[in-house]
């Protein structure tokens, strides 16, 4: 059995707990492909140092919501990213998206960001990354907007089962993070339930939203076999059956990582992947 974490923050530095320490747990527990996750350029040139490193991950490219910046300094740094996705080598534009939860980007210039990286994803033909909190509405209508079927996932879902539908029919997959997993989360469990098989995938969004098993602790992408056991309960399926079909389905959307390239059904590559 093998696991697909398909969205990790491994480039948040953690002080005696360095990333590839985390990626080692993570192997153990099966997952055998990680995607981090920028949120800002920074974090994607440390993603992809990560990758180069490690060929169980890869990396995207994209500025999160909350850390666009003020609107004076929103051109310079979409024109930044915009130069450093076309250096190429990404598996994903993102995360990016609404975010009306927190008021430290104004909506309007989320909006303008969410539309850039929506033209840049098509440009470069990769899937997108969507994050969205207490914003669905909103996002749903930009994302209409957009011209042509969409390509990517709403990372994270955390709204009722009555928004599934409405993302999926765009063409996007849907995921599931440790959430999941709370007491109090019968309405995400019930939207879980509702995801047609070929548009599902699981992630942790680690270091945050630890499943119930590890609550109050750091999330990392080992413990994203919890989630992956709560989603095949709640859908009836093994858990085996569902590893393998989220694997295939990230695998898709985001390709695999180098340690797959050669062969995908093989095991992950050890030591030095060029020997």
């Amino acid at each position: 059995m093998r696991l697909y974490d398909s969205h990790c923050h491994l480039t948040w530095e953690i002080e005696g707990d360095p990333a590839a320490a985390r990626i080692e747990r993570a192997g153990k527990q099966g997952v055998e492909a990680m995607l981090t996750v920028a949120i800002d350029l920074a974090s994607a040139r440390h993603g992809r140092a990560l990758q180069d490193l490690h060929p169980c991950l890869l990396a995207s490219v994209g500025i999160h919501p909350n850390d666009v910046g003020p609107l004076g300094a929103l051109e310079q740094s979409l024109a930044e990213l915009g130069s450093l996705a076309a250096q190429g080598g990404w598996a994903a534009i993102g995360e990016t998206g609404l975010d009306f939860y927190r008021d430290r980007t104004e909506a309007a210039v989320q909006e303008s960001a969410l539309i850039f990286h929506l033209e840049l994803a098509t440009r470069l033909d990769l899937p997108l990354i969507l994050h969205c909190r207490e914003a669905a509405a909103r996002l749903l209508q930009v994302l209409e907007a957009a011209p042509g079927p969409l390509r990517g996932v709403m990372h994270c879902f955390s709204q009722g089962p009555e928004w599934v539908a409405p993302f999926v029919e765009l063409g996007l997959h849907v995921s599931f993070a440790g959430n999941l997993t709370y007491p109090k989360s019968g309405a995400l469990r019930e939207a879980a339930a509702l995801v047609p098989s070929d548009r599902l995938l699981v992630e942790t969004d680690a270091p945050f939203l630890a499943p119930q098993a590890h609550r109050g602790r750091r999330n990392e992408p080992a413990f994203v076999l919890h989630t992956a056991e709560c989603l095949a309960e709640l859908r009836g399926v093994s858990l085996e059956e569902l590893a393998e079909q989220t694997w295939n389905n990230a695998v898709d959307l985001f390709g695999a990582p180098a340690s797959f390239a050669a062969a995908p059904d093989s095991r992950p590559i050890q030591g030095n992947p060029d020997q």
